[in-house]
């Protein structure tokens, strides 16, 4: 808040500034566009109900028994049972310091700059927690069929047969498609590129027209079940990084990772939305820190329905 002064007989009152105006979820909203991995997380907000430090995912597992029964035979009744994931969520925040003499003087709308700057960065840090946490799966696939981290080469690459593997690993672990439709990978724009020659690659230029939902943020096109996201959140590994996560044996001066999966993967926890912030009158009002907090935490909610993907 800005405090300028305004006489009266008694002194001076304070008068508030309007960057108490950014003091909302504006942040959320501009970030929205560019989270890509929230689209397809299960989130959970009871802690914006109930007061506690962690969110419970509760997965169920398949009853067994069932079939034909004999005329005079008593039906025995089976019980269930589940498995709960908790999610510890953490304060998060990040912020921006604005001098007074550039708010009053530059030609742009600084706050407005940094109301955008600060919705990127949001989005940017949220969507690197999520896929971080699918990147723990312990289902690995290697590039272009080859059986091992050692076998890999420069050959090694993001091909069909990686997509087919990844998809049967899925099928094999029943995971569950996204709404029974489809599965979801999200790969780097290099990984995408040579997927893209393939005959049997739809774009979702083709389909979009067509298709009775709305096109995901980032969607790019479809392949063997799945719907492919393309976003550089996939970073691009160096060959220490890659031997880092992997282990050794790994020869090839770069990798890239791409990650597959089905619905109810991953799970967002949420105590506090993220918000737009100012922090105060600080040195009589000639600095202005602007900021975004929340409080959160994300997870794999189960290993089986997702898969990585490392390839060269």
């Amino acid at each position: 808040m800005i405090t300028s002064q305004n006489a009266t007989s008694t002194g001076y009152s304070s008068i508030p500034n309007v960057v108490r105006d950014f003091y909302s979820k504006e942040v959320f909203r501009r970030a929205q566009p560019r989270l890509r991995f929230l689209q397809f997380t299960k989130t959970r907000r009871d802690l914006q109900a109930v007061r506690g430090k962690s969110v419970i995912f509760v997965k169920y597992d398949d009853i067994s028994g069932g079939g034909a029964i004999a005329e005079d035979a008593d039906i025995s009744p089976v019980g269930m049972s589940a498995n709960t994931i908790q999610i510890i969520v953490t304060e998060q925040t990040n912020s921006i310091q604005l001098s007074e003499l550039l708010i009053r003087t530059s030609l742009l709308d600084q706050m407005e700059e940094a109301s955008i700057q600060l919705a990127n960065n949001m989005a940017k840090v949220l969507d690197g927690q999520i896929r971080d946490s699918a990147l723990t799966t312990t289902n690995i696939v290697y590039g272009n069929g080859a059986t091992s981290l050692a076998a890999m080469d420069a050959s090694s690459t993001f091909t069909t047969t990686s997509v087919k593997d990844a998809v049967e690993l899925l099928a094999t672990n029943n995971a569950p498609k996204i709404g029974g439709e489809f599965y979801v990978c999200f790969a780097h724009p290099h990984q995408l590129r040579s997927l893209r020659d393939d005959p049997d690659w739809v774009s979702s230029i083709t389909y979009g027209n067509n298709t009775q939902r709305p096109l995901y943020a980032g969607e790019c096109g479809m392949y063997e079940g799945t719907i492919f996201i393309d976003t550089t959140q996939m970073q691009k590994l160096t060959n220490a990084q890659v031997i880092a996560a992997y282990g050794s044996g790994y020869t090839p001066a770069n990798g890239y990772q791409a990650v597959i999966f089905g619905e109810n993967a991953l799970g967002w926890g949420v105590a506090l939305d993220p918000e737009l912030r100012d922090d105060g009158v600080v040195q009589l009002g000639r600095k202005h820190t602007l900021g975004w907090y929340g409080i959160w935490g994300t997870a794999l909610l189960d290993t089986d329905y997702c898969v990585k993907i490392l390839t060269t």
